[in-house]
């Protein structure tokens, strides 16, 4: 029956479908058709699951082809489900004792994925890696660089301030040589120490204390060529590299002074 007011003849026409779906739903029948019971875990039937995904895919082909991101779905609502469904699998073959990857051989000794999975990842970054520094690009993020340089400015800087790398693997190497009082860098035996004597001796001639005073980094100071404005001192290129992109500066706008101490070449070997 039409209404005058559209919105409300919606509304009615929601309120109906609901209370449809709800009987057909005690009844145990498939809520769109009412004929025949559901699939396990679902509301419809075979049949009309069946067209619904038949027609869900025609409609998903045809948006895709014109161009419609998701097939014309709400982008962020599909990539919310996609997470969601991600981290479902991800727990149940970790649970289940299986490579959160592939989720056909069991993973390596603790890790997520076995040893193929990670093989492949480690080939592609490798091969991502050798493709961003052939076209000078930074390696982490593939951005632009400075003077050649594995890692742009930003990434440099953090990669600076990030703690040594000690993965699971070399920690519990680390606990188990030391439990069994053997050196933690060759598995000789050491004693009470964490180094044998050859493995410590080597250790401390590569320290800075067997080397006296510590070699002091140069300083930079960016002038501008233009202007004659000073910007600086850095204590390394990578803000050197960071003071340029943030004042839009490019390499042939500026001079870079080096200051480095005439002593340092004696004060340290």
């Amino acid at each position: 029956m039409p209404y005058k007011d559209p919105e409300k003849g919606r509304q009615k026409e929601r309120e109906r479908h609901r209370k449809r779906a709800a009987a057909r739903r005690a009844q145990g029948l498939c809520v769109k058709c009412g004929k025949h019971p559901p699939t396990q875990d679902r509301s419809l039937c075979e049949a009309c699951g069946e067209r619904g995904r038949a027609a869900e895919r025609e409609r998903y082909a045809r948006r895709k082809a014109a161009g419609d991101p998701y097939g014309g779905r709400n982008p962020e609502s599909r990539r919310r489900m996609a997470r969601e469904r991600n981290r479902k699998r991800r727990r149940e073959r970790k649970e289940a004792g299986l490579c959160t990857n592939c989720g056909a051989r069991p993973p390596v000794q603790d890790g997520t994925v076995c040893e193929a999975c990670r093989e492949a990842r480690r080939a592609e970054e490798r091969k991502l890696y050798a493709e961003r520094r052939a076209k000078g690009l930074c390696g982490r993020c593939g951005g632009p660089t400075f003077a050649g340089a594995a890692q742009c400015g930003p990434c440099a800087a953090l990669e600076e301030g990030r703690a040594p790398k000690k993965n699971a693997a070399s920690r519990k190497r680390y606990a188990d040589r030391r439990a069994k009082r053997l050196c933690v860098d060759c598995a000789r035996p050491a004693g009470f120490a964490a180094r044998c004597e050859p493995c410590a001796r080597r250790s401390w001639h590569s320290s800075g204390e067997h080397k006296g005073m510590p070699l002091y980094p140069p300083r930079y100071t960016v002038v501008e060529l233009a202007t004659g404005a000073e910007h600086g001192p850095w204590d390394s290129w990578e803000e050197v590299a960071m003071c340029l992109a943030f004042e839009k500066l490019s390499r042939d706008e500026v001079e870079i002074l080096e200051d480095t101490s005439v002593m340092t070449r004696y004060a340290s070997w």
